[in-house]
């Protein structure tokens, strides 16, 4: 077994995960919005924020094994979120599209406040739209990373030849 068969099922399983804190926020949302509890909005912010951070479970463990680089320093997670929307020559294609590099920064700069400003300043709009293109959000980095996984599979068949 090689490590590509590996991260293919890293990859989806993390997918999983993923999935569930959309649906976690949306649940969430919608309850804030049916009952005026915004302390369901507060738990939306924090699957937002779970769903930013599964997302960067992805985006690291194809950074460790096929880029061979991850970074590092103060503005690592800006760094690791482009680094998804690069073709890298020889080595792979974009694992996201621009568009959903687009999307997912929104998410990586709410993430950067829920945790450095612990909520505080949370604004219950920002919070409901964030929660209302979320779904859209992850189908499209669940497209993007199926293809991707395609094209490790493909990898894998390639070297399974070569031997």
């Amino acid at each position: 077994m090689s490590k590509y068969n590996v991260l293919i099922a890293r990859l989806r399983q993390e997918l999983v995960k993923i999935k569930i804190a959309v649906q976690t926020a949306v649940s969430q949302a919608d309850k804030a919005q049916n009952t005026g509890d915004l302390d369901y909005l507060q738990a939306a912010a924090l699957s937002l924020q779970n769903f930013y951070m599964d997302v960067e479970q992805v985006f690291e463990q194809i950074a460790k094994q096929v880029d061979e680089f991850l970074p590092t320093g103060s503005s690592s997670h800006q760094e690791l979120l482009e680094q998804m929307a690069l073709e890298i020559p020889n080595v792979r294609p974009a694992v996201i599209n621009p568009n959903t590099l687009r999307q997912l920064n929104k998410y990586r700069g709410f993430r950067h406040v829920v945790i450095h400003r612990y909520g505080f300043e949370l604004q219950p709009d920002r919070v409901s739209t964030l929660v209302e293109e979320l779904s859209l959000c992850y189908e499209k980095l669940n497209h993007n990373i199926e293809t991707f996984c395609q094209f490790l599979t493909q990898i894998e068949q390639e070297l399974s030849v070569q031997e």
